[in-house]
């Protein structure tokens, strides 16, 4: 698969490295860091709009304050499969700077008309450039995919299972109004003090309907 990636920190310059490991075709878009990403991992770059362009998914892995220019430099997107990366994460990793009545994700969907946009916060940079994502007890962080296409979130599922973590279909695009507030509390705990890598992780009782589960949970009252 081809991938265009706009954006050349820390974590697009990971995504870009796992990716070109597994024999995928990498075009990074950009400028100087996008030069220096693609010198390094011996992989193609160009503008944003030349990684757009060549990419059969196009990831956007910028800060939030930089969503403005790099989907305008990418050009119309209409039809593609956006993999949005972005939290609302603000500068100083404070806090998110909007939440809960809208998200990042819907702010790249606004500003990239027709695009087939899929939300999808993958772990930490240094974890992904590691190599290997489990944790405690051999389990892999849960990213929670969410989009309103169904086959754009299949093609953004098999890429994140590819970084060898827990992919969940979350939903519909609005649904990483909750999902960032998430990934947010997972920056505020890593941060905190001595840095530490950690995720979160989705767990699902095996062989009980969520039916059954609440009235397990919940026996009905004697008549």
């Amino acid at each position: 698969m081809k991938l265009g990636i706009i954006g050349a920190g820390s974590l697009g310059t990971a995504l870009g490295a796992h990716y070109a490991a597994d024999g995928h075709a990498i075009m990074f878009g950009g400028g100087a860091s996008a030069q220096d990403a693609a010198t390094r991992l011996r992989v193609s770059v160009g503008s944003n709009a030349e990684a757009a362009a060549y990419g059969d998914v196009v990831i956007l892995a910028v800060p939030f304050g930089a969503i403005d220019a790099a989907v305008a430099d990418a050009g119309p997107l209409r039809g593609r499969v956006l993999w949005s990366c972005v939290n609302a994460l603000r500068p100083d990793f404070t806090g998110l700077a909007i939440g809960f009545d809208n998200s990042a994700a819907e702010e790249v969907a606004r500003r990239a008309p027709g695009a087939r946009v899929v939300a999808a916060l993958p772990p930490f940079a240094h974890a992904i450039a590691m190599g290997r994502l489990c944790y405690e007890r051999d389990l892999e962080p849960t990213v929670f995919i969410c989009g309103d296409d169904i086959a754009a979130k299949r093609i953004v599922e098999s890429l994140v299972r590819e970084l060898g973590a827990q992919a969940v279909d979350a939903g519909p695009l609005k649904a990483a109004r909750l999902v960032e507030p998430a990934m947010m509390l997972t920056v505020s705990i890593a941060y905190a003090g001595v840095p530490r890598d950690v995720g979160l992780r989705l767990l699902e009782r095996q062989g009980l309907s969520s039916v059954g589960t609440r009235q397990a949970d919940h026996p009905p009252a004697s008549p």
